[in-house]
């Protein structure tokens, strides 16, 4: 089914990941410059030392908030991007294969009073999906609902509420409120070196990246080209007013 033309993009990913990663790289920049100033201020050689008499001791052990904040930044900057890299990875996948006969919506934000982005939402012949990206490598376990070796919140049960809230978001508008829409929810894990171990996952799909797209195509629904426009135009109108 790969066509001439390819998906159409009504939302590029990573804005959300992109922002908090350059948010914690900045904030963990701003710990290690303060850190060498107290540091450098604290050591007699330099030229920057300040003599504090009886606080030396107090300024030493105060050293250790902003390196530890230096430390705390890095891991959560090193941890969004590499959240990032593996969302650019499912989106270039998506939209690299399949055709103009379907919408890809990533780094959607709802106004549902819900925390928490949805990573990719792809509209087609086929159906919608809710796609929760994962990252990781190593060894990934999942028995039901049941994880082993996932850093974070549940991917099934984040993958599950997502698809309810873009259900939820489409059956408000009053197009749909006589047409009955599933939305699959899907977790995917983006790095090929994740040793990936699924049995039973409850209520979602559980892939990794390379077979996303046959898994999409293979499914089965009766929208029309019309239903996948009007479904995307919600979403994006939803978007808009949040």
């Amino acid at each position: 089914m790969t066509g001439q033309t390819t998906v159409k993009i009504l939302r590029e990913s990573g804005k959300y990941l992109k922002r908090k990663a350059i948010q914690n790289l900045s904030l963990a920049i701003l710990c290690l410059m303060l850190f060498a100033g107290i540091f450098l201020s604290s050591v007699p050689p330099f030229p920057f030392y300040i003599n504090l008499g009886s606080y030396n001791g107090v300024r030493t052990l105060a050293t250790l908030f902003p390196l530890i904040g230096t430390l705390l930044f890095q891991r959560k900057y090193r941890r969004y991007k590499h959240g990032l890299e593996g969302e650019n990875h499912v989106t270039k996948t998506l939209s690299s294969t399949l055709n103009d006969e379907y919408y890809l919506i990533n780094d959607v934000w709802l106004p549902d009073g819900k925390k928490g982005n949805i990573d990719h939402i792809v509209l087609g012949p086929t159906g919608i999906f809710a796609v929760e990206t994962k990252n990781q490598t190593g060894k990934i376990e999942c028995n039901g609902d049941v994880w082993n070796g996932v850093i974070g919140r549940n991917p099934s049960k984040q993958a599950r509420d997502n698809a309810f809230r873009v259900h939820d978001a489409i059956a408000s508008s009053e197009i749909f409120k006589s047409r009955k829409l599933w939305v699959q929810g899907v977790v995917v894990f983006a790095n090929k070196d994740v040793d990936l171990d699924v049995q039973n996952p409850h209520k979602v799909d559980i892939l990794k990246s390379d077979g996303l797209v046959n898994y999409i195509l293979a499914k089965e629904s009766n929208l029309s080209s019309q239903e996948i426009e009007l479904v995307g135009k919600e979403i994006l109108k939803q978007m808009q007013t949040f």
